[in-house]
This record gives structure tokens, sequence and C-alpha cells, in this order.
């Protein structure tokens, strides 16, 4: 009897098992991922954006003295040319955000080496320490004009005056905290200048 004729041996069985397993496995598609919440940094970008205000712009500090700032009369019971008595910026939203921010109802705290303050919104003339105020409502897009109501929106700008009950000496260093209400916070952190003028750009 010829021996090729005996049928497969123990290591043709085996590479033919192997084989078919193979082929079994590529035949089968692959099961897709369990769907889960979506990631990236672009998602957490994108989710991380309601309500975020940024500041645009530079800040600008005023001497401590009666007068007028974006139109808005200030008074002080105590002028003092000699030290920084106000601060103002312009606030809009992160770009891409397409929420609003409700400007009533933010909170403004300042912090000094002396301690911590929370502002009053005020929107009574003339502005007096101890409060803050909204000077000015602009659109980003010319020709276009910002809505008359307290909501921040998307392509509008508005300038925020800060005027602390305690005045600030030269080379004093300070932070602003913005807090919008569920949003993320903005700091801005200066140091007043060596010589206080009437207006200076504290970058």
């Amino acid at each position: 009897m010829n021996q090729e004729e005996g049928g497969f041996t123990v290591l043709e069985g085996a590479i033919l098992g192997v084989v078919t397993v193979l082929l079994a496995m590529l035949a089968v598609p692959a099961l897709p991922a369990p769907a889960g919440p979506p990631a990236g940094l672009v998602y957490s970008a994108l989710g991380e954006t309601g309500g975020c205000l940024v500041v645009s712009g530079d800040v600008y500090g005023y001497a401590l003295a009666n007068g007028s700032v974006g139109g808005t009369d200030l008074w002080c019971a105590r002028p003092d040319r000699s030290r920084m008595g106000s601060v103002a910026c312009s606030v809009r939203l992160f770009i891409g955000d397409m929420g609003s921010v409700d400007m009533s109802r933010i909170a403004v705290v300042v912090t000094t080496p002396d301690g911590t303050e929370r502002l009053g919104r005020t929107a009574e003339t003339p502005a007096q320490p101890g409060n803050w105020t909204i000077v000015r409502m602009a659109h980003t897009v010319p020709f276009q004009q910002a809505d008359d109501d307290s909501l921040l929106e998307p392509g509008e700008q508005f300038d925020l005056l800060v005027y602390p009950a305690r005045s600030l000496a030269p080379g004093e260093s300070f932070r602003i905290s913005i807090i919008p209400p569920g949003g993320v916070p903005i700091v801005v952190e200066r140091t007043v200048p060596p010589r206080i003028t009437p207006v200076m750009d504290l970058g």
C-alpha cells in the first residue's frame, strides 16, 4: 500500500486546522466599539465654552478723582490723584461660544494685599466707590448694534468699569475676578504704575 494514500498526517491536520480558524476569523466582521460619550480636544473645548468670557483689548486705570469714564460720571468723597481709583476693561464671549452671559448676575471681586472686596452692580450715575457698572454695550461687527439688554451675546462687547472702595497705591498689585453664573471666571491681574496719571494703559 502506498504510504501517500494513507490519509492526512498529524502535521497536515494541524496545519489545516490553523488555516480553517484563520479563514473563519477573517470572514467575521469586526464588532463596533460600544458607544460612549464623545471625547477629544475639540469636544472638550466646545463643552467648556458655554458662558466663557474673555478680556478684549487693553485694561485701563484711572486716577482717584471725580470725572467721567466712557460717558459714565464718577464720584468720590476724597479725591487723591496720587492713587488709582478705578479700572476699565472690555469683555466678550470666547470665540465660537454660541451661548450668552447675563451680565446682571455676574460677580466682580477685587483682591488687593489688604483683602478681598465683592463689588455691587450699579446702573446709577455718578458711579461711586464699591461698585461696578457697564459703561457701554457695543457690537464687534461693523454697522451692527448690541441689544439694550444685559445679556452678552455672540458678537457683542461690554465695557465694564470697576470702582473698588479701596484705592490703589503706585506699584501695588491687584486682581479682578469676573465670575459669570455657572461659567468660567476670568481673572485680570495687573500692577499699578509707579507714576499715577489721569489715564493709564495697564496692558
